[in-house]
């Protein structure tokens, strides 16, 4: 694996540990090779056979390889998709250009997929510590219990009151409704914020919002908290904020999407 930052054009070896494509989990061993020489595992948990090519459904090109050729192709000015497959294909990485297309396309569309909107009920609110060019920053997270989705994320280098409003704001226009209850830890931002942007008296926000610790009825964000730090360990460090963002943009699209997928077949 090749880590790629269009702003710093750095390039580091790493290493990800497979996980089965049919239940997420790490549990598995080899099973052979395919007959283009690619290594076959087989999960322990559910007997799936897979190839692990790609961190992402659906994808045989891992998350930072996607995320720098559409970074690349939508940030500079007058650049080609021709040009984009050149310059992967000195890293190494060989691609067409129709799967270009397709990564360009969805970098434009919303990371929350609308499936069931109304069932959003019930919101986890945390945060994550994340290092940018060595510095650090906090990644705010809203997800929903019922569509196993990321409402919303903000990434902000303050700890602060208007950052967790910000991640709240976005949540609640994304699914255009408040829920019916809200979880978090015991950070007093949460509280203070909820009062603000949901609006609920006092009364009511005694009986809708509560706190949890990781291990309780909060532990659902706190297993997305471990998805991220398992994807950025290999990296330990972004090297800039612009690659942060559709880095993270890229990460809970296909994170919900395989989710929806996952609830939808189970």
């Amino acid at each position: 694996m090749i880590q790629t930052d269009l702003y710093s054009f750095s390039c580091k070896q790493g290493t990800l540990v497979p996980w089965c494509k049919n239940c997420s989990k790490s549990n598995f061993w080899r099973d052979g090779r395919t007959r283009y020489g690619q290594q076959l595992y087989k999960c322990r948990s559910c007997g799936f056979r897979f190839v692990w090519c790609s961190d992402l459904p659906n994808r045989r090109f891992f998350s930072n390889v996607i995320g720098f050729a559409v970074e690349m192709y939508t940030s500079l000015i007058g650049i080609s998709l021709r040009t984009v497959t050149t310059v992967l294909k000195k890293l190494g990485i060989k691609v067409s250009y129709e799967a270009l297309r397709q990564w360009v396309l969805q970098d434009k569309t919303s990371h929350y997929v609308d499936d069931k909107v109304d069932n959003a009920q019930t919101w986890h609110c945390d945060e994550t510590y994340i290092r940018v060019s060595g510095q650090g920053y906090w990644l705010w997270l809203v997800y929903c219990k019922e569509t196993r989705q990321v409402l919303a994320w903000h990434i902000s280098q303050t700890h602060l009151l208007k950052d967790a409003k910000a991640v709240l704001q976005k949540a609640k226009q994304q699914v255009c409704k408040r829920p019916e209850h809200i979880i978090s830890d015991g950070l007093w931002q949460y509280n203070v914020a909820i009062k603000k942007v949901m609006g609920w008296h006092w009364t009511e926000h005694k009986q809708r919002y509560s706190i949890h610790s990781g291990i309780g009825h909060n532990a659902f964000i706190e297993q997305v908290n471990r998805d991220i730090k398992r994807r950025l360990k290999w990296f330990y460090s972004f090297h800039t904020l612009k690659s942060t963002e559709p880095f993270f943009k890229l990460f809970f699209s296909n994170f919900n999407h395989r989710t929806t997928l996952a609830r939808n077949t189970g």
